[in-house]
């Protein structure tokens, strides 16, 4: 190596070394929204850049109607469901296709995002598509700040950035900023970890229902609440007479007790709300199924078969044996030593998402998506300590957006 490569080399690692200095001498808010807003510019970059092309390549189900101005596009897809939510509320009677099925309609989304926007528009008169992002905007910073705040009590700050840089930089992370629901119910689900990590019930109940009026999958909260209560009490009854920082008094165990049906039946009541308004029993479960039409055909519902149906439909014998290659590695993996240095709390909220979303989800476009609460595992000090892991996430998270923003954007939908 020659002098010259020699100085240039040394003078980058200096100015990675001053780069690293600065972000760890900021506060850590300050660093969070650093690179939330790096991400944000990024995102928007890649968006901006899609939207002259909805035109040639936008399916005309994603925008509804003939405006397609840049805010609009925001909030294509789903999006136009929560539009139609917040200005004219749920239909009281289920659409049917050429068949008599059930067809599409808002009941598949329920009602605490758009709702949010409905008191934004109502208050502030602005209309859904500048509202929708803005709420998006502002929860997904909230909730870049919790997951940070979650994966440094466990793994510490350098961890937590690289999880918050992979959250906010990634692949998936333009969904921060669209007229979804995704980041409304991360920031939910992320501070009802932190509640119940810091055993605070009325918080964690109150965060609970409200993720379970927000997105499927807030069921996961309470299962994570069932299984750390039982270990604790497990632990109590072994150091029973003795002082221990594992005692779990009476009074504690009725606030879980109650914090947790509270959350189960929260979780439990949108299929309710929907028979009930729309007079037809299986309206919430028959409306999900709707959309999986297109892809298995049109079957009955059956927890745990969902992803082995799509494997066998399209991939043979050789898909299902993927599936089975899956539900076998993951819970290794959540099982190794560096992934439970990420904490109890996040290691079982990982396994009950995970099961919840493998036992009643079809793998579709938006299966990435819904994986967005597994984000804290990002933070897992064997993909952070490694620079060579490091560096391949950076480069699938740079080189991952635009993709992403192409296939699920604008082919979608996501």
């Amino acid at each position: 190596m020659s002098r010259l490569d020699g100085a240039l080399t040394e003078s980058i690692a200096s100015g990675r070394r001053r780069v690293l200095d600065l972000a760890t001498a900021l506060p850590a808010w300050a660093a969070v929204l650093l690179v939330w807003t790096g991400g944000r510019i990024v995102s928007t970059f890649w968006l901006a850049l899609a939207y002259p092309l909805i035109g040639r390549a936008l399916p005309a189900n994603a925008i509804w109607g003939n405006d397609h101005g840049f805010l609009t596009f925001l909030t294509a897809w789903d999006g136009q469901y929560y539009e139609q939510i917040s200005v004219h509320g749920y239909p009281t009677t289920l659409p049917l296709d050429a068949a008599g099925h059930v067809a599409q309609n808002a009941w598949a989304f329920l009602p605490a995002f758009p709702f949010t926007i409905r008191m934004l528009t109502a208050s502030t008169g602005v209309p859904f598509d500048v509202g929708a992002p803005a709420i998006a905007l502002l929860a997904g910073l909230v909730a870049a700040y919790l997951l940070h705040r979650l994966v440094r009590d466990r793994a510490g700050s350098a961890a937590a950035m690289w999880a918050v840089f992979f959250f906010t930089c990634g692949p998936l992370s333009f969904l921060l900023q669209v007229g979804y629901a995704e980041s409304m119910f991360l920031a939910l689900v992320f501070g009802a970890l932190l509640a119940l990590e810091r055993r605070r019930y009325g918080l964690l109940t109150l965060l609970g229902v409200v993720a379970a009026f927000t997105r499927p999958g807030a069921l996961a909260i309470p299962l994570v609440l069932g299984v750390v209560a039982l270990v604790r009490w497990v632990r109590a009854r072994r150091t029973e007479g003795v002082r221990s920082i594992d005692a779990f008094p009476v009074v504690e165990r009725v606030r879980v007790v109650a914090a947790g049906v509270v959350m189960v039946a929260a979780g439990f009541a949108w299929p309710v709300i929907a028979s009930h308004v729309t007079g037809s029993p299986n309206a919430y479960l028959e409306t999900e199924m709707s959309w999986w039409v297109n892809f298995i055909g049109r079957v009955d519902f059956m927890p745990l078969t969902p992803w082995f149906l799509i494997a066998a439909r399209w991939l043979g014998v050789g898909g299902i044996l993927i599936v089975v290659f899956l539900l076998v590695s993951y819970p290794v993996w959540l099982l190794r030593r560096s992934t439970r240095r990420l904490g109890f709390t996040t290691v079982v909220f990982s396994a009950a998402y995970a099961v919840y979303i493998f036992a009643v989800s079809l793998p579709m476009a938006s299966t990435p998506r819904l994986l967005m609460p597994l984000a804290p595992l990002f933070g897992s000090p064997e993909l952070v300590s490694r620079p060579w892991m490091r560096w391949t996430l950076v480069v699938c998270a740079v080189l991952g957006q635009p993709v992403l923003v192409a296939v699920l954007w604008l082919l979608g939908p996501p």
